[in-house]
């Protein structure tokens, strides 16, 4: 059995090459459905809609 530096740079490169063989896996693991959204970007765009509704409120009070 290798010890060290040498045992990790061959698992490293297996690793690497593992990679490789699966790139258009990899491509395809990329492309989403049009109409899928993130669960982050669903709640970041839900507080920026409240926030334009409430600034919607106040200018709608003030004119």
């Amino acid at each position: 059995m290798k010890k060290g530096r040498h045992r990790r740079y061959e698992e490293a490169r297996k690793f690497k090459r593992s990679q490789v063989d699966d790139l258009q896996g990899l491509i395809e693991s990329f492309n989403e459905p049009d109409d899928y959204v993130k669960p982050e970007h669903a709640s970041w765009a839900e507080e920026f809609a409240e926030e334009e509704r409430a600034e919607a409120e106040l200018s709608a009070d003030d004119d």
